[in-house]
């Protein structure tokens, strides 16, 4: 395996394909490594069924529309110059990820834009409902053509290293296949790791998706911001028995869908007048009071009405999911719950991608960007990605010229990792799950303080394992992600840290 690299970027999602093509094509002499914990093909990207928000034409839409639908949907948090950036540079974006395969499905030569909730126009690019893995394919077709990209699949980075100067110079990584660790010197470092969706009892997130980016970050000090906004997505297939549910896109309901209670009521108009199209938000907290009012465990996605022709056309890779799971959109109800989706807050980050940690960047959904505020807006995260990506590298590259590989300090306590997971906290990882969730969706002070006495309690119990292998490094971030959730932790860096390193060559 390669030992060195000018830039290192872990998660191989549409952010971080992304931008080690757009390197690549900027500058075909530098040496560029992707780092991915499972196989290329695993990453919440594949999952994004709705497609691409952009303003192609202004003819029927406005960049202003966009941008106002964007603050709105986000509780009038988001960073307004931040969603102008995105929003006007939307279609650079389009056009990029069409030079490098992507063909977005169109009528009569025009494209077919849907429409989602919160969104004032119909503005959503998509490729049929697998939008999110026909970019995947094509992103991972180009990086096959770069010579100077290395991916390094089952591989997860155990810790970013610094070096005497307090800049990030690499990584230690544990190779899953090998059962080996490597220590990898790098210029830059890019985290594009993904959500946190894995902390919660019901996600629509890839088995990956644990947070890792922002928990390594925050180890050697890179600010983290607003991580309490977790979206829920209202619509998610319910599988008995299941946490990792089947997301069922927005678009779905832009098309005509409705949501219905057991006595077959569409009640959102009781909480929001735009009913089925209001934000994710709004419709994830009326289902959850709808619940809880009906004590009932699940509420339901009508379709019967939309044509089957258009169900085909439009979605058959979700109808083809739930007939597999028992129901015939066409003609039945769809049992339906919020589920966990997407991290609004992250690594704060710049308009350049950078961290306030020298040479550290973060992109997409592990960023803090100030795109998305409180709550984002439908098909706004494939979109922050694939926008980001020309600035990020125009920044690497012009900061590379001045960067030397420098000798690195790792953690004294890592010298001791185990290269194993013998799964040692399942039964209390499911526990935090649940708390997680409970605390989310009731917003009660008891569960915060169940919540945070389980913490306190797992605290002292990983201390006394004396092991320092994968299950206990895993657990000791969900701890801390949780912690940052509620906002209980300190975010400076201890000088002690640093001082308290061993020099390697």
């Amino acid at each position: 395996m390669k030992t060195k690299f000018d830039v290192l970027i872990v998660g191989a999602g549409i952010a971080g394909l992304s931008q080690a093509i757009a390197l690549a094509e900027k500058d075909s002499t530098l040496s560029i490594g992707v780092v991915t914990k499972s196989q290329l093909q695993e990453t919440n990207t594949r999952l994004a069924q709705g497609g691409i928000a952009a303003v192609i034409s202004t003819q029927n839409d406005s960049y202003l529309a966009h941008i106002e639908d964007t603050i709105n949907a986000s509780q009038n948090q988001a960073d307004r110059n931040v969603v102008s950036f995105v929003v006007e540079n939307a279609h650079q974006g389009i056009h990029q990820l069409e030079n490098w395969g992507v063909r977005f499905d169109k009528v009569h030569n025009d494209y077919h834009l849907g429409l989602e909730g919160g969104h004032s126009h119909a503005r959503i690019l998509h490729v049929k409902d697998q939008t999110g893995a026909a970019v995947h394919d094509e992103l991972i077709n180009q990086i096959k053509k770069h010579h100077s990209i290395a991916v390094l699949e089952f591989s997860e980075v155990i810790e970013l290293l610094m070096n005497k100067d307090c800049e990030v110079g690499g990584a230690l990584i544990y190779d899953h296949k090998k059962n080996s660790t490597i220590y990898i010197y790098s210029k830059m470092v890019v985290l594009a790791t993904g959500g946190i969706g894995q902390l919660f009892q019901y996600t629509t997130n890839s088995t990956i998706a644990t947070g890792d980016g922002i928990a390594l970050a925050h180890a050697i000090g890179a600010k983290i911001n607003n991580l309490q906004s977790i979206q829920f997505h209202p619509t998610a297939f319910r599988a008995q028995g299941k946490s990792k549910l089947f997301l069922i896109s927005e678009a779905v309901r832009g098309a005509g869908a409705h949501i219905i209670n057991k006595v077959g009521e569409r009640f959102l108009f009781a909480y929001d007048e735009r009913g089925e199209l209001a934000t994710r938000d709004v419709i994830s907290s009326a289902i959850y009071q709808e619940m809880k009012t009906s004590r009932e465990e699940e509420v339901y996605l009508d379709c019967r009405h939309i044509s089957k022709e258009v169900l085909k056309r439009e979605f058959p890779y979700i109808l083809d999911h739930c007939l597999k799971g028992g129901f015939d959109l066409t003609q039945e109800v769809v049992p339906i719950i919020p589920a966990a989706h997407y991290s609004c807050g992250g690594i704060q980050v710049n308009l350049q991608g950078e961290s306030d940690v020298s040479n550290l960047y973060a992109i997409g959904e592990c960023a803090n960007t100030g795109l998305h505020g409180n709550n984002r807006l439908a098909s706004n995260s494939l979109l922050e990605a694939i926008v980001f990506t020309e600035n990020v590298a125009n920044s690497i590259l012009n900061n590379l010229k001045s960067i030397d590989f420098k000798p690195l300090f790792p953690n004294k306590s890592l010298h001791h990792f185990i290269g194993n997971d013998k799964k040692l906290f399942t039964k209390e990882e499911n526990h935090l799950k649940v708390l997680l969730t409970s605390y989310f969706i009731t917003k009660n002070e008891g569960d915060k303080e169940n919540l945070l006495n389980a913490i306190n309690q797992y605290k002292i119990q990983q201390e006394k394992v004396p092991l320092m292998e994968l299950s206990v490094i895993h657990f000791k971030r969900r701890l801390t992600l949780i912690e940052l959730i509620l906002e209980k932790v300190n975010m400076e860096f201890p000088q002690e840290k640093l001082n308290s390193r061993t020099h390697i060559f």
